[in-house]
């Protein structure tokens, strides 16, 4: 089986998006990822909805949104537009998930999970039914590169045993390295930001990247 590859825009030169967007239109990809900071959950800006309509318009690629945000409710709707493939809200910030997963569900988008390298996974099991992903951050904002922790390996392999019929998707500072092992732990979706867009042929490392499955 081969792993499933999101590439992450805010990784990518900001000043080069349309042309990185054409590089990667022929690839065999998940989706175009976008994460959507504020500063209110993460002390980082990315996009706002003028860029990601934009992106929507010159990519054939499904999209996918992780909305680091202290509110995801308005950018669920304000995204219903564009047409997600998959809307991705922190656990850590919502005191009702299901009532957010409803949404999501509701505009026609997957409905995913995601969890920060601090956040236990079991007292969210009783979601399992509700939504579709678990993403597990595989590094965290720490001011020195955000680096993959391997430590979080573990976890991974936790989410996949416990959610057993949900998408399990990896995100932090994920190398060819780290890819193999998270592919063996469970996750078969892997958002990639440095790695990919650090390389000179975006093709190439985006089949290496999808070819870890193989090697098993």
């Amino acid at each position: 089986m081969l792993t499933t590859i999101h590439p992450s825009l805010a990784s990518a030169c900001q000043l080069e998006l349309g042309n990185t967007l054409d590089r990667l239109n022929t690839a065999t990809l998940g989706s175009i990822h976008l994460d959507i900071e504020d500063t209110s959950f993460i002390r980082n800006i990315t996009f706002g909805l003028k860029t990601v309509t934009q992106v929507a318009a010159a990519t054939p690629h499904p999209l996918s949104f992780h909305l680091m945000v202290n509110d995801p409710f308005p950018w669920v709707e304000w995204l219903k537009p564009l047409n997600p493939a998959w809307i991705f809200v922190h656990v850590e910030t919502l005191a009702n998930p299901a009532e957010v997963l409803a949404l999501i569900k509701g505009i026609g988008s997957k409905a995913g999970l995601a969890f920060n390298p601090v956040t236990s996974l079991e007292p969210y099991y009783y979601l399992a039914s509700q939504a579709d992903s678990i993403m597990i951050m595989t590094s965290e904002p720490d001011g020195i590169g955000q680096h993959f922790n391997p430590l979080l390996i573990e976890k991974v392999t936790r989410a996949a045993s416990l959610f057993k019929t949900m998408e399990i998707w990896a995100d932090g500072g994920i190398t060819l390295a780290a890819a193999s092992k998270l592919y063996v732990a469970g996750a078969r979706h892997l958002v990639l930001g440095r790695a990919l867009f650090s390389s000179e042929d975006y093709m190439t490392s985006i089949d290496t990247f999808r070819e870890v499955g193989d090697e098993r």
